[in-house]
């Protein structure tokens, strides 16, 4: 009797032990979002498909409603691992000697865009079929809501405007709002004439009448067409102190940006639990344009950094200069790659 209470003890010490070099062996990741929305879709979609786990990953999200750069300056605190947003932020850390870069892209398409009402895009005498240049000069006079000064909202919309040759401090009025309930509050009251944001907000408008200025996600608009929106980005430290973690962190997306691609409806109903307060309706539609803004694959495309230098010396005050290959790396996306290799756009 007491051999057989020995070897129960002793069978499960042994599991117990067993547990806890398994827990042992989770590492923790922080990830510092600067928003919530359609630009994380593949982040979203490893959580819950449960890549993250696969890799014995441990994958804590951050979200910084001050936006980028406060996301930014928690990784460069050490207080998260990894920024998740638009690479802008971390080329002018970059500019100002902060070694910082991108190790994978996440959305690959401009992931905001402006929505007018139709009464301001019938006086303008714009449609979904006119021009780009045309539609986008449908914003002189109006009320146009971003969520603050010096936000990727506000960036677009001087964007937009100057293209098409406005002065966005005199043709218009931009209006710091907030976030998206602010926003839809303000344009349902008439309070504004339209706002820059990203889904699932701007479909929400559109159901509600308004009118989408320009398919960003869709490339539509060639000056952003290919803009890298949504990456991974972390110190230079970070990624060769822990580039196991790294490599780990892009195989899940990597599988994740693939079961988008190639399963598109199984991507859908992993995503759908975190918007579980938007409607059926409003969550379709949002999935649907933002869909063709999501890669096949996280390699960094130099022409995606190009972009983003490109529109931010259009529309700030003080010019970056940074070379743009020391912005970012497919070191990490390069080592996994041939474990890969049989997924669409794997790097050969």
């Amino acid at each position: 009797m007491f051999k057989r209470l020995l070897k129960t003890a002793l069978l499960a010490g042994t599991a117990l032990c067993v547990l806890a070099t398994s827990a042992a062996e989770t590492t923790k990741v922080r990830l510092a979002f600067p928003s919530e929305g359609f630009l994380y879709v593949p982040i979203y979609v490893a959580q819950r498909s449960g890549y993250f786990a696969d890799e014995d990953l441990d994958v804590e999200t951050i979200v910084f409603q001050k936006g980028g750069s406060a996301a930014l300056t928690a990784v460069l605190g050490r207080d998260a691992d990894i920024y998740v947003g638009l690479p802008a932020v971390a080329i002018r850390a970059r500019s100002k000697g902060q070694k910082v870069q991108a190790f994978a892209s996440v959305q690959t398409q401009f992931g905001t865009t402006v929505v007018i009402d139709q009464a301001s895009a019938n006086a303008a005498g714009v449609t979904a079929a006119s021009p780009v240049a045309d539609r986008a000069r449908a914003l002189k006079g109006l009320k146009i809501g971003v969520t603050g000064p010096g936000s990727t909202t506000d960036m677009l919309v001087r964007y937009l405007a100057k293209d098409a040759g406005l002065r966005p401090d005199q043709d218009m009025t931009l209006m710091p709002v907030g976030g998206a309930p602010n926003m839809l509050a303000a344009f349902s009251q008439g309070s504004i004439n339209g706002f820059s944001l990203s889904p699932p907000t701007v479909t929400t408008a559109a159901q509600q009448g308004g009118f989408v200025l320009m398919d960003l996600a869709k490339g539509e608009y060639p000056p952003l067409d290919g803009f890298l929106f949504t990456a991974m980005i972390a110190r230079e430290d970070w990624l060769s102190g822990n580039a196991d973690t790294a490599r780990k962190m892009v195989r899940a997306l990597w599988r994740a940006e693939q079961l988008i691609a190639n399963a598109p409806d199984q991507a859908r109903e992993a995503v759908r639990p975190y918007f579980a307060h938007t409607s059926a309706t409003i969550f379709d539609a949002a999935w649907a344009a933002s869909l063709p803004s999501y890669p096949a694959t996280p390699a960094v495309e130099r022409a995606g950094i190009d972009k983003n230098i490109h529109f931010m010396n259009a529309v700030e005050a003080e010019p970056v200069s940074v070379d743009p290959q020391s912005v970012f790396t497919n070191a990490i996306v390069e080592a996994v790659a041939p474990e890969l290799s049989q997924a669409r756009g794997a790097q050969q």
